[in-house]
């Protein structure tokens, strides 16, 4: 039996299926119970999440978290579906630190919340760069211009204003 297949037996009211993700066990979960699956996972020996990722379907989201093992050289996949209007999940950080950083990243590209994280705030794009550049209703014909003013802090224009051109 498999970490997922286990997950389904310990919890089958949380799990609401199990398969394979690019062939590492899959667990797909309740979002309410996040946490609580979660927690079980670093009990069984999970010891790192490497990867959290957001998709923008068009009638949901989807959460991937990514988990491997060091001790028994295994890999554990867990999904949650979350409603396109407001997507929020809870927060992972405070079971694994790394999830400060790997949930900044999926909040700033496609615009997931993760509820009780402690400094959920972009990452890669500046502060005032507007919408998710990987969810399906991204303006890409908007354009965004990042300068760096006068102190080093970036500004975001729309309007190419502050952008040095040479003659």
């Amino acid at each position: 039996m498999n970490a997922a297949e286990e997950l389904k037996q310990s919890f089958p009211e949380s799990v609401t299926g199990v398969g394979l993700q690019t062939n590492k066990p899959l667990a797909v979960i309740k979002k309410e119970d996040l946490l609580m699956i979660a927690g079980k996972v670093k009990e069984m020996g999970f010891d790192n999440l490497s990867v959290v990722t957001g998709i923008d379907y068009v009638d949901h989201f989807e959460v991937i978290y990514n988990f491997f093992s060091y001790n028994n050289k295994q890999n554990l996949a867990l999904k949650v579906i979350l409603e396109r209007e407001n997507p929020a999940v809870d927060s992972l950080f405070s079971l694994y630190k790394v999830a400060d950083w790997l949930e900044r990243e999926t909040y700033d590209l496609v615009g997931i919340r993760f509820s009780g994280h402690p400094n959920l705030v972009r990452i890669l794009l500046p502060d005032g760069w507007e919408g998710h550049p990987l969810r399906k209703d991204y303006d890409m014909n908007k354009e965004q211009w990042v300068t760096i003013g006068e102190d080093g802090e970036d500004i975001v224009s729309t309007d190419g204003s502050g952008i040095l051109r040479r003659k």
